[in-house]
């Protein structure tokens, strides 16, 4: 699969006070993506980060009001799977010491080849884009980012609480949940009975399969996944 099929599906965050360099990578790689959003510092590319909640951050380390490793390791401690890129002078090299610490997943040396930070970009999409397919039960998968469910790679149409719950299921530790739990995702502030919960997974399994969502006594239901 073309790597542009990868990176159109990501949002990024990148981070730099250099307007050159900014604008060099804007140019390049602004169009490839989703979503391609810029800070002018650390500070505010934290901020931006808590709202957009990015695919991927590509950052400079030194920035005013907040540099980029002191950035990082806030955004870290919020969001610790989330792919950090580091772009530093040689000048810099001493403080990516700390590198691990601060959730870096990798850094590029100035001045660096734009071509070589894209293959990079492809390589870590298409690891996200694998990671966010959850497999369930053949010939199922979930898609956790898009919220959607997919039979033989082909989209089963569902109802937003139907999503919900699916989303709710793959969190969840051995993908099991209660009938509590389930009552207030489908009833969303309103009172649910369990007869409204059997008639709820009932539907929903008419539409995919009976044993995807197992019945557990007393319990509740469990989703099964390979």
């Amino acid at each position: 699969m073309p790597c542009d099929t990868f990176l159109k599906n990501l949002t990024v965050l990148f981070v730099e006070d250099e307007e050159s360099l900014l604008q060099l990578l804007v140019s390049a790689l602004g169009k490839k993506f989703r979503k391609f959003e810029i800070a002018k510092d650390g500070l505010e590319g934290l901020q931006k980060a808590e709202e957009m909640k990015p695919d991927i951050i590509i950052s400079d380390i030194t920035m005013p009001r907040m540099d980029g490793l002191s950035m990082a390791e806030k955004i870290h401690v919020q969001m610790p799977h989330l792919p950090i890129v580091i772009l530093s002078a040689y000048s810099d090299r001493d403080k990516l010491l700390h590198a691990i610490d601060a959730g870096i997943t990798k850094y590029f040396i100035k001045p660096f080849d734009p071509d070589e930070l894209l293959a990079y970009l492809c390589t870590l999409a298409q690891k996200l884009e694998y990671a966010q397919q959850v497999r369930l039960m053949d010939p199922y998968t979930f898609d956790s980012k898009e919220k959607k469910l997919l039979k033989d790679h082909k989209i089963v149409k569902l109802t937003t609480r139907e999503l919900d719950l699916f989303a709710y299921l793959i969190k969840t530790p051995n993908h099991v949940i209660s009938n509590d739990m389930i009552k207030e995702i489908i009833g969303k502030g309103k009172t649910v009975s369990d007869e409204s919960i059997r008639v709820f997974i009932r539907r929903l399994r008419e539409k995919t399969d009976k044993a995807l969502i197992q019945n557990l006594p007393k319990q509740g239901y469990m989703l099964q996944t390979t």
